[in-house]
């Protein structure tokens, strides 16, 4: 009995002395399911060795993702990429569009990553009066979204405040209009072709 541990301890020492393998390397992966819109905290990265040919040639993320938010859903042993987080979101940008993020009323499930979206916006009282029968303008059309994040409580105790929030690609002239009419009343998304 005493071989036996005997062995089974000289065999543990070697397996922690035993470089790793050739062609791993140390990356940062989803330690967990990770729900896109989610702050990534620490408990939900870690490193782990992956072999060198599964890996993207660039584009590795670091442990600097940590508070920024999952751009995608991202699944257990999923190696992080910074275009996977918000950290990437402005490197997109064409030097003529800003990023906007807005509650979604009507059509948030329209709202996926990459989709072109016209966003509707609730009239003012006095507009509306000038122009019977038409209670709601386009203020933006065309806009990229760009992450799509759930906030709130749903849970049977809370008055089911569920908010969607959508980070919108728009033009820069728009930027302000979105984001005004957004602070006035709810605004809605049309699917753009």
């Amino acid at each position: 009995m005493v071989a036996v541990c005997l062995a089974a301890a000289v065999m543990a020492a070697l397996g922690v002395l035993r470089p790793a393998p050739e062609g791993l390397q140390e990356v940062l992966v989803a330690a967990r399911h990770v729900n896109a819109g989610a702050v990534l905290t620490e408990a939900d990265i870690e490193m782990r060795a992956v072999a060198q040919s599964a890996l993207p040639e660039t584009g590795l993320a670091d442990t600097d993702v940590v508070g920024s938010r999952a751009a995608i859903a991202l699944e257990e042993g999923t190696v992080l990429t910074t275009s996977m987080t918000s950290a990437a979101l402005a490197t997109t940008l064409t030097p003529s569009e800003r990023l906007v993020q807005v509650p979604i009323d009507v059509g948030a499930e329209l709202a996926e990553p990459g989709a072109r979206v016209d966003v509707v916006a609730e009239r003012s009282a006095a507009a509306a009066v000038g122009d019977a029968g038409n209670s709601s303008a386009v203020v933006c059309a065309g806009a990229r979204v760009v992450l799509t994040q759930q906030e709130g409580d749903t849970d049977r105790w809370t008055a089911q405040t569920k908010v969607t929030l959508v980070t919108l690609a728009v033009p820069a002239v728009d930027a302000n209009l979105i984001v005004g009419a957004a602070t006035n009343g709810a605004l809605g998304i049309v699917l753009s072709p």
